[in-house]
C-alpha cells in the first residue's frame, strides 16, 4: 500500500518487537477514535474513522503492540479456528476454503473456478456490496443444494415437508415447524456435505419425532451413522461460516 493513502478493509502486516502480525483496518463514519479487537474468528482488527492514514494506523499498533503480542500469544496456544472472511483469506464452500478475489465489473457476481477461487464482481469496490453479493451467491447454492437433498432424503425417510424455507437463521442450522415445513440456515453450503446432509435427516425426522428422544436419534442414526462425525464438525467451525 502506498504510503499515505487511505485504508480500506484488508488484510496487512506490521512487524511488533520483531514478530509479524496480520492485521485488518475497519473505517466506519459512527468511529473518532482509533481501538482494537482481537478474536480467533477474526484475528486483529483495527476499528478506524474514515480516512485514517496507515502511518497513523502503524503508530497506533505499536503503542499498543505489549497488548496486542500478549493476546497473539494467548490465541495461538489455543485450537485453531478458521477466520471469517475478510479477516481471513478464504471462505469455505462445501468445506473446501475458497480464496476470494474482488475486483470491478460492469456486472456483479461471483463465479467460482476450478481451482479453488471466489471471483465476486462489484461495480464499486466496497467491503459490504462484496458481502451481499457472495451472500447471494451462496444462498442460491444452497437453495439448490438443499432441495435436492430434501427431495432425496425425504423419498429415502418416507417423510415429505409441506414447504422448506432457505433463511439466514441467527442461530441453528434448522428448524422444523409444527406445521411441517422445513428452514435451512444458508450457511450449510459452507460446510462439507456429511454436515449439510446430516441437518436435513435431523429436520425430517422431527416430521415424525417432534423431541429429541431415544426413538428421535435411532431415526437420525439409521439415516446418517456418522451424525456425531457432523454435530463435532458444525460445533467446532460452525462459528466460521459467514461472510
Amino acid at each position: 500500500m502506498e504510503e499515505g493513502k487511505p485504508l480500506c478493509l484488508a488484510r496487512l502486516k506490521v512487524v511488533l518487537d520483531g514478530q509479524r502480525v496480520g492485521y485488518a483496518v475497519q473505517e466506519s463514519g459512527r468511529v473518532r477514535h482509533l481501538g482494537l479487537r482481537i478474536a480467533p474468528e477474526t484475528g486483529l482488527v483495527v476499528s478506524a474513522p474514515r480516512g485514517v492514514r496507515e502511518p497513523t494506523v502503524r503508530a497506533f499498533l505499536l503503542q499498543h503492540r505489549r497488548w496486542i503480542l500478549r493476546w497473539v500469544h494467548r490465541l495461538n496456544g489455543r485450537a485453531a479456528t478458521p477466520r471469517r472472511w475478510p479477516y481471513g483469506p478464504r471462505v469455505f464452500v462445501r468445506g473446501e476454503p475458497h480464496a476470494v478475489l474482488v475486483r470491478q465489473a460492469s456486472a456483479v457476481g461471483v463465479t467460482q473456478t476450478p481451482d479453488g477461487r471466489l471471483l465476486v464482481s462489484v461495480r464499486t469496490w466496497s467491503l459490504e456490496g462484496a458481502r451481499r453479493s457472495l451472500r447471494r451467491w451462496l444462498t442460491a447454492e444452497a437453495s439448490r443444494a438443499l432441495g435436492e437433498q430434501v427431495a432425496a432424503r425425504s423419498a429415502e425417510m418416507g417423510l415429505q415437508p409441506r414447504r422448506v424455507y432457505i433463511r439466514s437463521l441467527r442461530s441453528g442450522w434448522g428448524f422444523c415447524w409444527p406445521g411441517g415445513s422445513l428452514s435451512f440456515n444458508y450457511r450449510l453450503i459452507m460446510a462439507p456435505p456429511m454436515a449439510l446432509d446430516y441437518v436435513v435427516v435431523h429436520e425430517l425426522a422431527h416430521l415424525r419425532e417432534r423431541s429429541h428422544s431415544p426413538r428421535f436419534w435411532a431415526l437420525v442414526a439409521r439415516h446418517a451413522p456418522a451424525y456425531t462425525e457432523a454435530k463435532r464438525w458444525l460445533r467446532a467451525f460452525g462459528p466460521a461460516l459467514d461472510v
